[in-house]
């Protein structure tokens, strides 16, 4: 099923030389806008004809305001840019069920800041932006899971990791497609192929012969495995 639930579709600025989500967002939004010319002439009959110029997106995410977040961003951070009138680079990643992996990437200036407290609950926020310049769209279909599906380690068998692991080495599982990895028996929201892994991302890497499994967080008594095809 290729339907993308709402916590997977997740606002993401790139700070420090990370992509970082937004602490506690929860929910986001981007629009994109097309600006029609009427290319109407004398003569072209009863009917209108138009033409699409240019276009431009705007956006918006609000959610719990939460503050001095490892590894997040937070409002302080973003009100800071707002500040310094700085344009940011930031996406929107959709991971549906089935997973498919769609992320909108662009640079945009935050227009809006607006954070609310109430006595009797959370205090709450929402950052409004404008978009400069294009969106780069990736998209990235799984793979067709026709063939051998092969899982690591071997049914029957556990992988243990050593607390605070961050990054395990598979001999021999360079240059596989990965289906999925899952810790803890949850599973990853993202194999990333290249950065720094954040949030439930894990970063896979090859050398050609052996895979490099990194998470954003150490182990701490869980086991893992992973679901695999031969490239």
């Amino acid at each position: 099923m290729s339907l993308v639930r709402g916590d997977n579709f997740i606002f993401y600025v790139y700070s420090g030389g990370t992509w970082k989500p937004y602490a506690c967002a929860r929910s986001g939004n981007i629009s994109v806008e097309t600006e029609i010319l009427d290319t109407s002439v004398t003569g072209s009959g009863d009917w209108r004809t138009f033409e699409a110029a240019v276009h431009s997106f705007s956006g918006s995410i609000d959610g719990l305001v939460s503050l001095n977040e490892a590894s997040l961003i937070t409002l302080p951070e973003l009100q800071a840019l707002q500040f310094a009138k700085t344009k940011i680079y930031c996406r929107f990643t959709a991971t549906s069920v089935a997973g498919d992996i769609y992320t909108q990437q662009f640079y945009a200036v935050i227009t809006n800041s607006t954070s609310t407290g109430s006595f009797d609950g959370m205090a709450t926020f929402s950052i409004a932006f404008k978009g400069t310049g294009a969106i780069s769209q990736i998209y990235t279909p799984p793979s067709p899971t026709t063939g051998i599906v092969y899982r690591y380690p071997e049914q029957g068998n556990t992988a243990p990791v050593a607390d605070g692991t961050y990054t395990v080495i598979v001999p021999g599982l360079g240059n596989k497609y990965l289906l999925g990895v899952y810790r803890d028996g949850l599973g990853q929201n993202d194999i990333i192929l290249s950065g720094t892994p954040v949030g439930k991302e894990v970063l896979y890497e090859t050398d050609g012969t052996d895979g490099w499994f990194t998470w954003a967080l150490p182990f701490d008594g869980e086991n893992w495995y992973c679901n695999y095809q031969d490239t």
